[in-house]
């Protein structure tokens, strides 16, 4: 209740009223104390608060009355100098009066102009105290700042007397202003004024936009430079709570009054960028900021700034430009901004900033990549985000490493971040990394890749995105890491750890880790299971080396000390061998060896036992928990037991596996096949994972898949360790070896012999009665045999009660007639139905004496006898093959005797061994690589008798570079091991067999070469003739001198080969004694060879006193015999001039070829990989026709001795290389020296080779002009053009029509052929017996009588010319193979006499050394 100013009641006052006679009273006072004074003001502003003014109607009347009321009031505080009070109390309640004053009386202000300084001084002082927002007086402070700003008094500050207090009031502002404040204005109004509602929007407002909308009001009526500057300071300050709302005040300032400001901020931008040093003020530096931040409040203000900016990112100077690009980062980085819509300035600085992406300079594509990552963060889905993506992309395949590392991280934390919706191809590409140049990038992108493929597993499992193939290449691309040879972070032993620890979460379900599995073997190759299975391989072995371990280390017993340490030693090597640091981890094995901790191993025995995945990781954590991490061996013992652990796969793995495959139908037919593989990788490197999975796998097995026989094997390698009931399995096995395929009977076999116990072994033979039973019926012929042949490898006893039945039933298919009824032809592999039936037979025969368990007593003499009979030929002594397909029996046969000398090779005769080796040299290219291929296989694994490595020898002489190539492979690679096993044996002080050396091959060698019917006959004095025969030994004994294997093969080798050609020149062949004088022939050939082809001097030889030499191959005669046929030997044996000229034939034909393929590579002549001459090491057989070619496949073209090529015929590797020698020399030097072929011809009839030999017969290119019909009856010779070669023949008729002339040759061939195109000579004075001797030698050589250097002359009659001739050869022959040069600079070489060698023998018993030989096929007449 209102009352009067005497207290007493009575009429009720108005506010004004109120305020007047308080003011009234205040002026009355002379000097009034503090305690009035607060009184009283208390009293008038609580009054003022309650006046309002006056109504819009009346408003200039009400306000002379209320100014003549409030007159009073103002009065007082100018009398009392209020306004200049320093009390607190009362200055505030001042403040308050004043500020109400200008709220009532506005827009008249309440005093005079001469006051406001004072009162504005008054403001600041409150102001300046709002920063305390705990103070009681809080509110009252914040009252009368709204109060100020409702009535924009502080616009009267800008008066020229008050800017200054303008301008401290501007910081002030900045400096008081703080985030909570509205928050604490709420607070109090909330305690004190709860039921004031008076003016809900007054309320509501924020003290921080009463600030902003004084600070606002004065920019908006005068904005000068001081204000930018507070401004701009205040926008680029950063930390606590003051300066962050002091950058929003800034910000909210620039955003509201942007059309004031933008002149004045420009302008002091502008400066920055043209001419900063004429800026005083430290804001200068800071201009970058100053962009960003009104980039993201008012973008429209900077488009005459951004210009420059842009500028920037073109200039030289390094350090700009990367500061002008990480502005540009952060202005596009900006989320939901658009900047499209303020024209193509900012659109010119994208692409600027999208240039800077490919910057010259390393650094500034490292900075782009980081302002890209920045942007693409901040809108996604923007319209700049593809752009950005294809930058990046592009930068994973930049020059420079470093920058391949920051796009790889930037890719990669793009991918983590919008990983559904990240491209593909970005993926991939990131995905390429691991496989980079460079190792540090690889090591970066595994972190990296692990990290984004966890992450991608954990949205799979939440149901964020599905499975994808494009991650699941990660594991993929991780898994060719161990390729990486070069880095030991790559190697299988750190790779393990990745897969186990790193690639997937860590509690990621065993069903979803083979969801993922499974995906990734959909899309892997071959190489991915080379590195997938070496990890698993090496997991494996140091799985069971550590069990052994643990075994010694709980039996180790004090009385065997030192053979304990030896072993444990010995699996220590072994065992950190599988750790990244080997030797770190050999220590490590020692010290827990020192200890013997029965704990620690009782816990590893645990985890190398444990199956289950989910147990070893319990067991293991409980075990880590027990050593603690202050335990020595912590970290050591982390990796071990991790190493040792079922975590990469276990028999959950397994058995989530065969639950997916066996419980759904509708399973894809791809991830089917993928999970197979994958169950079969896993049990083929852990087969005791089945266990607990056997009714599933059997269920699988009823399938028939396709992958039965793998699935079998992988049965067969589980028995061991699952316990199933035999009888559930055998059903579905017996089913699959009679009526499966040949490859799924032979896995079943193998799994019934290992799945059947003790009490089950019968059960082979009621399977041999079945499978006899479907035999003579005719079912399934192929699968049964491979069924019976597996049964006789597993029981012995079985396969004897049916073996008569099974060995009548395969004679009489090989006796029988060909025919196409028995089988559906298979045009896939080229043979027909016999010949498959014989091939299935003779495997069934020869497994059946090669049992995996117990020993076979049958004769093995039938199988010897039809496997020589088989190599023999196609059709002798009751054998019948097709023409077409005998060669793939006779591989089949030559493949088997390979097999049988693992075992049998006692039994293997001369002559089976011979045939066997000509395999090597059969006509049929594909049959000849399949025979080298079997055969280097079984040599590197140790599987049959060195002796066969001599085979290699007479591919090397083929006219197929393939052959020659993986000839020469395979001659060189099992040298180089010989050698080695030699060496490592001598140094273990074993002792070295001299049979065990590679050289000894030699051996073998010639007694194949003394057999061959091709042998020259004895009177043949033709160097050339003799060396293409020769060719199979000069290659192999060049090839010997020619790998060095640290001095090994020089050293040791040369005395050895010269003991084993003395050797042999004082044996006899045990086989036919009429071929001794041909062994004497070749072992001299042979020494003469090692001696030429030798350029190393050996001062002190140590060749071996006796030689070893083969009983079956060689005999030892009497003393007396040995000297009755010394004089036959000597008048058989070849000169020793005359084997020289043959070495240096087969030296210059290498030299020729050589020379000319150097020709060939300067004169760039387009000819194909095909077409090129064979390697100088293979010269000398360039002209080898094969043999036994008639009898080639139908597909094929009839080969005729006289091998001629027509237009549009193919031509040979053999005829191509020939003919490129011919082309050197011109037709009329043929013309001129035609003799030349004539000489060869006919040095098989003389040992004489002077040119008075051939100067009694007619031998001279016709004139073309002069025949006809006056040439028939003649004998003449034709130049092939094909091989360069003279084949003999006869003119029969004569064709005047087509001018052509029927020639029938030597061998049967018969051709019509127009003389006048062709190269020709007459034989008009030839015996019959020089016929006959030249039909026989044209038929055994075919087209060796071919004269390879054809530009000789009859001028060697001369002796001054056959001087000068000599001298011009010895001039062109290399160094090395100059035999006067070499014996001048050699000094003392080794050579026959040096040294005599006791020759000894022994019985095959010993030695195991047995030969064989295989017949040429005769060409049809």
């Amino acid at each position: 209740m209102l009352i009067s100013s005497s207290g007493s009641p009575g009429m009720e006052k108005t506010p004004t009223q109120i305020v007047s006679e308080l003011g009234s009273r205040l002026l009355q006072l002379s000097r009034p104390n503090k305690d009035s004074l607060v009184k009283l003001l208390r009293e008038v502003a609580n009054t003022l608060s309650q006046i309002d003014q006056p109504l819009a109607t009346n408003k200039e009347q009400g306000l002379k009355l209320l100014e003549a009321e409030l007159r009073p009031l103002k009065k007082s505080i100018i009398k009392h100098g209020l306004l200049k009070n320093r009390d607190n109390d009362v200055s505030l309640l001042v403040t308050v009066c004043v500020s109400e004053l200008f709220r009532i009386l506005a827009p008249q202000l309440p005093f005079k102009d001469e006051y406001l300084r004072d009162i504005f001084n008054l403001f600041l002082a409150e102001f300046s105290e709002l920063s305390d927002t705990v103070s009681p007086y809080f509110s009252k402070r914040a009252k009368i700042l709204e109060t100020v700003s409702r009535c924009k008094c502080c616009l009267l500050m800008l008066h020229d007397d008050c800017l200054d207090l303008a301008h401290e009031m501007f910081n002030l502002f900045f400096s008081l202003v703080r985030e909570h404040h509205q928050q604490s204005l709420i607070n109090k109004k909330n305690i004190k004024t709860q039921q004031r509602k008076a003016n809900p929007q007054q309320t509501q407002q924020s003290l921080f936009n009463n600030i902003l909308a004084i600070m606002i009001d004065m920019l908006e009526e005068e904005a000068d430079s001081s204000f930018v500057v507070a401004i701009l300071e205040n926008l680029v300050k950063e930390g606590e709570d003051t300066t962050s709302a002091a950058v929003k005040l800034a910000s909210s300032l620039i955003e509201s009054c942007t059309d004031r400001l933008e002149p004045l901020i420009c302008s002091f931008l502008t400066s920055c960028f043209m001419d900063k040093d004429s800026i005083q003020i430290n804001l200068k530096y800071s201009y970058h900021e100053i962009i960003f931040k009104i980039s993201v409040t008012a973008p429209q203000m900077l488009l005459t700034v951004i210009p420059k900016l842009t500028h920037e990112l073109l200039t030289d100077q390094v350090d700009v430009r990367i500061k002008a690009l990480n502005l540009t980062g952060r202005i596009f980085a900006q989320p939901k901004q658009c900047l499209s819509s303020y024209g193509g300035t900012y659109q010119d600085l994208y692409v600027e900033f999208l240039r800077r992406f490919s910057d010259k300079v390393p650094d500034v594509r490292m900075a782009a990549l980081r302002c890209g990552k920045q942007c693409y963060l901040a809108s996604p889905s923007g319209n700049k985000a593809s752009g950005v993506l294809t930058a990046i992309q592009e930068r994973l395949l930049d020059f420079d490493d470093k920058v391949r590392t920051q796009a790889l991280i930037v890719a990669c934390d793009i991918m983590k971040f919008n990983m559904k919706y990240v491209p593909l191809s970005l993926i991939s590409e990131a995905s390429e990394r691991l496989r980079d140049k460079k190792i540090s990038v690889r090591k970066k992108a595994l972190e990296k890749l692990t990290e984004v493929y966890r992450d991608y597993c954990d949205k799979c499992s939440e149901g964020d995105m599905k499975i994808n193939d494009h991650f699941e290449q990660i594991p993929c691309r991780i898994l060719l890491l161990c390729s990486d040879k070069n880095c030991e972070e790559f190697r299988s032993q750190n790779l393990e750890l990745v897969l186990s620890d790193d690639l997937f979460p860590r509690l990621l379900p065993v069903e979803e880790r083979m969801q993922h599995w499974v995906q990734c073997f959909a899309i892997m190759n071959h190489i991915h299971l080379k590195s997938l299975n070496s990890i698993l391989s090496q997991k494996r072995r140091l799985q069971n080396e550590l069990r052994h371990c643990l075994t010694l280390w709980r039996k180790a017993k004090d009385d065997n000390i030192e053979e304990a340490q030896r072993k444990k030693k010995s699996y220590f090597v072994k065992l950190s061998a599988c750790f990244p640091d080997a030797s770190e981890a050999e220590d490590f094995f020692q010290k827990l060896d020192q200890m013997r901790d029965a704990s620690i191993f009782d816990a590893l025995t645990l985890l190398v036992d444990e199956l289950s995945s989910t147990n070893a990781q319990i067991i293991k954590e409980k075990f880590l928990k027990t050593i603690g991490p202050k335990h020595s061996l912590s970290q050591f013992l982390r990796i071990l037991s991790t190493k040792c652990s079922p975590n990469i796969f276990s028999s959950e793995h397994v058995q989530c596996l065969l639950n997916q495959l066996c419980g759904s139908t509708s399973v894809n037919t791809q991830l089917k096949a993928a999970s197979i593989r994958l169950l079969l990788v896993i049990l083929n490197m852990f087969p005791s994972y089945l266990r607990g999975s056997e009714k599933q796998f059997l269920n699988l097995l009823k399938e028939n898949d396709p992958a039965a026989d793998e699935l079998t094997v992988a049965l067969s390698k589980a028995a061991p360790y699952i316990s199933v009931n035999f009888g559930d399995y055998y059903p579905v096995l017996e089913k699959v070896c009679l009526e499966g395929t040949r490859s799924q009977a032979k896995c079943a076999v193998s799994a019934i012999g290992s799945l059947a116990g003790s009490s089950d072994k019968s059960v082979f033979s009621k399977l041999c009665k079945m499978l006899m039973d479907s035999l003579l019926s005719g079912r399934k012929i192929p699968t049964t045999l491979q069924s019976l042949a597996c049964v006789g490898q597993y029981s012995v006893l079985a396969y004897d009660n049916i073996y008569e039945n099974i060995t009548s039933y395969i004679y009489q298919t090989f006796q029988a007639e060909p025919s196409d009824n028995q089988l559906p032809c298979d045009q896939s592999s080229g043979c027909c139905n016999s010949c498959k039936l014989k091939i299935y037979g003779l495997k069934t025969l020869v497994k059946s004496f090669l049992p995996r368990h117990g020993q076979v007593v049958r004769k093995i003499d039938d199988l010897l006898n039809i496997l020589k009979k088989t190599l023999r030929s196609q059709a002798h002594e009751g054998i019948k093959s097709c023409e077409d397909t005998g060669a793939n029996v006779r591989m089949a046969a030559a493949k088997a005797v390979l097999l049988l000398s693992r075992k049998w090779d006692l039994h293997i005769s001369p002559e089976i061994f011979r045939l066997t080796i000509l395999m090597a040299k059969d006509s049929n290219a594909f049959i000849t690589k399949n025979f080298l291929t079997k055969l280097h296989k079984l040599l590197t694994e140790h599987m049959i008798p060195s002796r066969y490595a001599c085979a290699f020898s007479f591919s090397l002489s083929s006219p197929c570079r393939d052959l020659q190539n993986d000839s020469f492979g395979y001659i060189s690679g099992f040298i180089n091991n010989a050698t080695r096993q030699s060496r490592a044996y001598q140094d273990l002080d074993q002792g070295e067999s001299l049979t065990d050396s590679p050289a000894y091959m030699i051996v073998f060698l010639i007694h194949v070469l003394a057999h061959d019917p091709d042998f020259p006959s004895e009177d043949c004095r033709d160097e050339i003739v003799y060396a293409r025969f020769c060719g199979p030994l000069f290659s192999v004994l060049q090839v010997l001198l020619s790998i060095n294997n640290n001095g090994f093969i020089i050293k040791d080798t040369v005395p050895f080969l010269f003991c084993i050609f003395r050797a042999i020149k004082r044996a006899e062949d045990a086989v036919d004694s009429h071929k001794t004088p041909r062994l004497h022939i070749l072992a001299d050939i042979g020494h003469s060879a090692v001696n030429i082809l030798n350029s190393i001097v050996i001062t002190s030889p140590q060749a071996p006193r006796s030689i070893l030499l083969p009983s079956s191959f060689y005999s030892l005669t009497s003393i007396m015999d040995n000297q009755k046929k010394a004089k036959s030997r000597t008048q058989n044996a070849l000169e020793q001039s005359f084997i020289e000229r043959i070495v240096h034939t087969f030296q210059s034909q290498i030299s020729q070829f050589s020379k000319h393929d150097r020709r060939c590579q300067e004169g760039s002549l387009a000819v194909g990989s095909e077409d090129k001459v064979l390697p100088p090491l293979l010269g000398n057989q360039i002209e080898t026709s094969i043999t036994g070619s008639t009898e080639a496949s139908k597909n094929n073209m009839r080969c005729s001795s006289r091998k001629r090529t027509h237009l549009g015929e193919h031509i040979s590797y053999n005829s191509l290389s020939l003919r490129t020698v011919e082309s050197e020399i011109p037709i009329k030097k043929l013309e001129r020296h035609s003799t030349c072929s004539k000489e060869s011809v006919e040095a098989s009839e003389s040992n004489k080779i002077t040119s008075s030999k051939h100067s009694g017969v007619v031998s001279a290119l016709k004139d073309i002009s002069n025949h006809g019909e006056a040439i028939i009856g003649q004998r003449i010779k034709l130049l092939s053009p094909t091989d360069g070669c003279f084949y003999p023949g006869t003119v029969e008729k004569f064709n005047s029509k087509s001018n052509s002339h029927k020639i029938i040759f030597d061998n049967g061939d018969v051709e019509l052929v127009c003389l006048d195109s062709e190269s020709w000579e007459t034989l008009s004075h030839e015996s019959l017996g020089q016929q006959e001797i030249l039909g026989k030698e044209t038929e055994s050589f075919g087209s060796r009588n071919c004269v390879p250097e054809i530009t000789r002359t009859l001028a060697k009659t001369n002796t001054q010319k056959q001087k000068t001739t000599s001298k011009q050869q010895n001039k062109k022959l290399p160094t090395k193979l100059n035999p006067a040069a070499a014996n001048s600079k050699r000094g003392k070489l080794v050579s026959g006499e040096g040294s005599v060698s006791e020759v000894t023998y022994t019985s095959d018993n010993i030695l195991n050394l047995q030969g064989l030989r295989r017949s040429r096929r005769q060409r049809t007449s």
